[in-house]
């Protein structure tokens, strides 16, 4: 029998519940993944995806039907015989709240089971602040949020930051963007203010979460999600449909891959973000070039044109690099920087792929935009709480949150 160690409670006796239980929880968290990635689908739809009984299926969708998490739909139109019932997630179930801290600010949601976001805030931040100014910044902002929102049916609140972090403490290792930051604690400061459980982790795999959950990323098992976060560069890591952390639960730092390009000037670091960033584009042209980008591009101005050309080299490099390792289903690029920036860099990038790939190479990942928007990393973090309280691993048979390292068991479930 397999033991698992999540249960989700009813909402009327409040928040997630951590206990011991049996194969009955992985399932219904199976089940309820299901419906929620492939919504309108049947019971007998999701008894096929995940090869387990009609009865099975129809005894775990009752109870998530008392228990308010998802909904019948109506009957499929049909031109003979019984029509199936189709079943979809109810958006007001539960709510979960989102926080990102990165580079220039705070930014908070609050959204529901199917990503509605319901309230947004954001505070900038002074240059280079302290740990203690952004605890108090996060601390003030989620307190306003869960305010907005019934308290009973709130799962738990998200909070992506930037990196490097140790996610066994929940704390911020250090920060090139702040002071005073030296393995500073975050999750157990807020949760103990919140009352509620908080789910951290780094902004670059909160977006990749963010786009499993609701975005692109849903339709594919294997992906790289390249996260543009105001300055900085990341990577989130998704393999059989489960994101993947590595051993100290920061795999994919890709910003950090090295590259070899005979612009790179002197005394610049020579990883892939110091290339192709927003760091990098206002280093080389001003903070005001997020604004003119669009308009220079229309000028055709040389430089910024020689510069997208260097950084798509760069980036096209370390995307094949990637692909050849682990042989993507796709890689799904967003973040915050203007959208003329991602089609011309992105454009640049495809004329590039083609000539990086070994002979013989079955076939290239595509690439894409991600659907999450401008704020994938906040919403992202309103994902935490729901990816880790309803997604099982299937390897161990245990939820995700308990059991931080992917499965390795080859086959998706589904």
């Amino acid at each position: 029998m397999v033991v698992v160690e999540i249960s989700i409670i009813p909402l009327s006796q409040s928040v997630v519940s951590i206990t011991v239980s049996n194969t009955g929880d992985f399932n219904r968290a199976r089940v309820f993944e299901v419906i929620h990635l492939f919504e309108p689908i049947s019971r007998t739809e999701v008894a096929g995806r995940l090869n387990l009984t009609a009865a099975s299926v129809s005894n775990i969708v009752s109870e998530l039907l008392h228990r308010g998490y998802i909904k019948e739909l109506g009957r499929r139109s049909a031109s003979r015989g019984q029509p199936a019932i189709e079943l979809g997630v109810r958006a007001d179930a539960a709510y979960t709240i989102g926080l990102h801290f990165e580079h220039g600010g705070v930014v908070g949601i609050v959204a529901d089971l199917k990503g509605t976001v319901l309230d947004q805030q954001q505070v900038n931040l002074s240059p280079m602040p302290s740990s203690e100014s952004v605890l108090d910044v996060l601390t003030a902002m989620g307190t306003q949020l869960i305010q907005n929102v019934a308290f009973e049916k709130i799962i738990g609140v998200g909070l992506a930051t930037v990196g490097p972090i140790d996610l066994r403490s929940g704390s911020v290792k250090g920060s090139e963007v702040a002071t005073g930051w030296s393995s500073i604690t975050l999750r157990e400061p807020l949760a103990k203010a919140f009352g509620l459980p908080v789910f951290m982790d780094n902004n670059a795999t909160a977006g990749a979460i963010g786009e499993y959950w609701y975005g692109v990323g849903r339709a594919y098992r294997n992906f790289l999600y390249v996260g543009f976060f105001n300055m900085g560069l990341g990577g989130g890591l998704v393999l059989n449909k489960r994101v993947y952390r590595g051993s100290a639960l920061n795999a994919a730092e890709f910003g950090h891959m090295l590259v070899h390009l005979d612009s790179l000037r002197p005394g610049i670091p020579p990883f892939l973000e110091h290339v192709v960033s927003g760091h990098a584009l206002c280093r080389d042209f001003g903070e005001h070039i997020l604004e003119t980008f669009e308009q220079r591009m229309i000028d055709q101005d040389p430089l910024l044109t020689k510069w997208l050309d260097d950084a798509s080299q760069a980036f096209a490099n370390a995307l094949v690099s990637v692909d050849h390792l682990l042989d993507l289903d796709t890689i799904i690029v967003g973040g915050q920087l203007p959208p003329a920036f991602f089609t011309a860099l992105l454009t640049r990038v495809e004329q590039r792929l083609d000539a990086l790939y070994m002979d013989g190479w079955l076939r290239r990942s595509t690439l894409q935009l991600g659907q999450t928007g401008l704020d994938s990393a906040v919403m992202g973090a309103a994902t935490l709480p729901i990816y880790d309280a309803f997604s099982p691993d299937s390897s161990t048979g245990k939820i995700t949150e308990i059991n931080f390292r992917p499965s390795n068991a080859g086959e998706p479930m589904y």
